[in-house]
């Protein structure tokens, strides 16, 4: 499995506070079965040369403890880019390792800006592809998935968090990220790590998960082929979504009832 969003970078956001933290994170990813992880820290206000520097200072740092530790696990840089800050898509830590084709890009938890179909299609005028982090969490398309559709059919990927699977924000965001599966609404399935204990990076729950309600091949699309092509700038062709339908409201918590991690 490969994880395209992760927080290990330390004391540069939210994630882990110290060096001996992102390693544990990365200790525990490993035992999960994870072979890569880009890492994907907070950029809120604006992506300047300044913050950039810090990101890929630390990122080496990262490298050489993992190799001094002997961590068997592949490492790439990325950011996960709030989209009402401000950056230069062409920054070195703007796209997923760098490759010029994937960004990670998050909503608010509440709201959605009104410009954000803009910002996707000036980075498709650059020839970047939008990954967007976590929708099921914002509120806002929790009650009309018809907007992640229409995000999708414009060209935007949509990556959900496998705390959202296993029903770690609760069971909201379980229901919207279910209805998003049975829709084909999204590519990928990350961790969103933040620490070793209280978020880590463990796929592996939310791997069984797709795999039994889903099958073995959807399951090896969101967590290795599309992770891996993303990395690597490869095109992404996924299937067609699935159109939302009137009666969802009626259906979404009668559905939950059958359906069992």
């Amino acid at each position: 499995m490969i994880d395209i969003h992760a927080h290990l970078l330390p004391q540069v956001d939210d994630g882990p506070d110290s060096w001996e933290k992102s390693l544990a994170i990365l200790r525990r990813g490993i035992e999960d079965g994870i072979k890569g992880v880009v890492c994907t820290s907070h950029v809120l206000n604006r992506l300047d040369e300044e913050l950039e520097r810090e990101f890929v200072g630390k990122f080496e740092e990262l490298k050489k403890r993992v190799k001094e530790e002997d961590l068997r696990i592949s490492l790439w840089l990325g950011s996960e880019i709030h989209c009402n800050a401000e950056f230069n898509p062409k920054s070195k830590i703007a796209t997923l390792n760098g490759n010029g084709k994937y960004a990670l890009l998050e909503l608010p938890l509440v709201g959605i800006p009104n410009d954000v179909e803009d910002i996707f299609f000036r980075l498709s005028v650059e020839g970047i592809t939008t990954i967007l982090a976590h929708p099921e969490r914002n509120s806002v398309i929790a009650e009309k998935l018809e907007i992640a559709y229409n995000f999708i059919e414009k060209g935007v990927l949509l990556q959900s968090n496998a705390g959202s699977l296993t029903g770690q924000f609760g069971k909201r965001v379980k229901h919207t990220v279910l209805e998003m599966l049975d829709h084909r609404m999204i590519h990928f399935i990350a961790s969103d790590c933040h620490s070793p204990h209280r978020r880590p990076m463990i796929l592996s729950r939310a791997y069984k998960i797709i795999t039994r309600h889903y099958g073995e091949k959807t399951a090896e699309e969101l967590f290795i082929v599309n992770p891996y092509k993303a990395v690597i700038g490869e095109e992404i062709s996924p299937s067609p979504p699935i159109p939302i339908h009137e009666n969802r409201r009626r259906k979404r918590f009668s559905r939950l009832k059958i359906f069992r991690s």
